[in-house]
Order: structure tokens, then C-alpha cells, then sequence
């Protein structure tokens, strides 16, 4: 299996102080595994984009989720390998996940497909 690893940088340096960070992805279509586009923001500001070609098609493995202030498995980016946990040593106030619903028919047409990838799992053995 392979593992897809993408990268999106700012285009200018964070501001100091308190600051709101935004990641926000931009969807191709409403269905598992589609490419997107990727745009970082700071404090309202857009600070830059960048293309994600494929997102997780159907499930995650037990562990994977979204760490805030460190990581306790494998670290997002491989150049910090050697820092794991990179624990952040600065306040984080509030972390909010927006998931925006699609509308009704695109989200029936999410469970559809990943029932149907179940199913065919199951059938595989």
C-alpha cells in the first residue's frame, strides 16, 4: 500500500503574538479520495495554496487522527523524524474542525460508494 504524502507552505512567516491559523480544503467532487485545493490563512489573511491530488479514500488505521500541540505516532513531516514528538511549546487556546456537510444527494453518494467498497472488502476476503 502505497503512502501519499503532500506539502503545503506558507508563502510569508507567521505572525508573532496570538495568532488564528486556517487550513482550509477546497474539494474537486463530493466523493472519498478526490483532490482538492489547499489554501493557508493567517489572522484573515491568505498566506498560500497549493494542490492535494488525493485525500484518504475510505478509512483510516487505528491510530491515525488529528494530534494538536505534538504528535505521538509518526511525525506529519519526515524532516522532524529525528525531533518526534516536536512537542509545540507555545499556548494553543482553541483548535476548531469545521467540516462543512455537502449537500444531501452529494453525501448519499459518500455512504453509497463506501458501502460499496465495504462490501466489495468483505467479498476479497
Amino acid at each position: 500500500m502505497a503512502v501519499h504524502q503532500y506539502k503545503q507552505v506558507s508563502t510569508e512567516p507567521l505572525p508573532t503574538g496570538e495568532v488564528t491559523i486556517r487550513m482550509q480544503f477546497d474539494a474537486d467532487e463530493p466523493r472519498p479520495g478526490t483532490g482538492g485545493t489547499v489554501s493557508l490563512w493567517a489572522n484573515g489573511n491568505q498566506i498560500g495554496e497549493g494542490r492535494m491530488e488525493r485525500t484518504v479514500s475510505l478509512r483510516f488505521s487505528f491510530y491515525a487522527g488529528m494530534d494538536v500541540g505534538r504528535d505521538n505516532g509518526m511525525t506529519v513531516d519526515p524532516a522532524y523524524r529525528d525531533k518526534a514528538p516536536y512537542t509545540f511549546t507555545g499556548t494553543v487556546n482553541k483548535v476548531i474542525f469545521d467540516l462543512k456537510p455537502a449537500p444531501h444527494e452529494d453525501e448519499k453518494k459518500l455512504h453509497e460508494v463506501a458501502h460499496h467498497g465495504a462490501a466489495a472488502a468483505a467479498m476479497a476476503g
